[in-house]
């Protein structure tokens, strides 16, 4: 029987600019005693990967546009946070009632630009997406391969569903990794072939990791996950994002 193994990142720092993530990972999970290894997937929260690469904020810092200023009102927010949801943002999908659905700059259509608050200083500052998720993944695995290990990285953030409550972990980045599983004629335990079947592979092991990482106070800055086959590719996140035209509910 196969067997995938997930184990959780505890870091009990404060990640701060500059930090190396491959570094801290490979040494967190020594301490438990785990090796990284070869075939090894690590999955990073976004909020652990912006501090070490800067995309952090304070309130003080920012200037609420009369534009935030007017939603701030109305999604209750503060209008400094507002005013990072737009700048982070290429355009507004959503304002109904107190949400504010964005697309990205680095094209993902998700709530408040994946804007964040918890998990950066205790609420005086913000993180924000990588604007290029997928090369940042790349460095970060360049980062292991410094240290001597090949894995696939993702970048993962937490998302809200169309037609569900509650929020699911998605990728909005890799490097090193498939993003999909094309099974596109195969055939199933009865012969029929399949036309339509391609795995989100890099979403489904993102939503893998939050068993194991949380969203709250348990300090996971992410995974390791063992045992999953996957592809090399450099394509990315970007590469399974839907164009324009196929988007299904816009």
């Amino acid at each position: 029987m196969r067997e995938i193994r997930i184990f959780g990142i505890k870091y009990d720092g404060d990640i701060k600019k500059g930090d190396n993530l491959a570094k801290i990972t490979i040494d967190s999970l020594k301490k438990e005693g785990v090796n990284v290894e070869n075939g090894d997937i690590v999955t990073l929260t976004h909020v652990a990967v912006s501090k070490a690469i800067g995309c952090v904020v304070s309130f003080k810092q920012v200037k609420p546009s009369p534009l935030a200023l007017a939603i701030a009102d109305r999604i209750r927010k503060p209008p400094e946070e507002v005013e990072i949801i737009l700048r982070e943002s290429r355009e507004i999908i959503r304002l109904v009632g107190t949400r504010l659905i964005t697309r990205t700059r680095s094209g993902i259509i998700c709530a408040n630009s994946g804007v964040d608050v918890s998990n950066v200083d205790g609420g005086l500052s913000m993180a924000f997406h990588p604007r290029n998720p997928d090369k940042v993944a790349e460095v970060i695995r360049r980062q292991f391969l410094d240290e001597g290990v090949k894995v696939g990285v993702i970048i993962t953030d937490s998302f809200d569903r169309p037609f569900r409550i509650g929020q699911v972990n998605m990728a909005i980045g890799c490097s090193g990794i498939a993003p999909l599983k094309d099974l596109r004629g195969t055939r199933d335990l009865y012969g029929y072939v399949l036309r339509f079947k391609r795995i989100a592979v890099v979403d489904e092991l993102a939503a893998a990791s939050e068993l194991v990482t949380g969203s709250s106070s348990e300090g996971i800055i992410g995974s390791l996950i063992k045992g999953y086959e996957y592809d090399f590719s450099e394509l990315g996140v970007r590469s399974i994002l839907r164009p324009r035209k196929r988007e299904l509910f816009l």
